[in-house]
């Protein structure tokens, strides 16, 4: 254990920054990365994959229209009720 006050501050500070891992930087290539290297590999897709894709989205946008018109008709249900049994 480290003495007392600043001395336990600083003895603690001085661990904590020898746990940490050293940064090994060489150039600025291993900053901004290599100047040359400019192209994604990126996955092709098909044009069954780009029909599946937009069912998905189609189902998607139907599922939530759904719930929508279900929270905001048994919302509208709930307050008619409520003014029913204030009225």
């Amino acid at each position: 254990m480290a003495g007392g006050g600043i001395a336990g501050a600083i003895t603690s500070l001085k661990n904590n920054r020898n746990l940490l891992k050293k940064r090994k930087l060489r150039d600025k290539g291993d900053v901004f990365g290599q100047e040359g290297v400019t192209k994604l590999d990126l996955k092709e897709s098909t044009d069954q994959d780009m029909k599946r894709i937009r069912q998905k989205i189609k189902d998607y946008k139907r599922e939530a229209r759904t719930v929508w018109f279900l929270a905001i008709s048994v919302t509208a249900f709930i307050l008619y009720c409520l003014w029913w049994a204030i009225s």
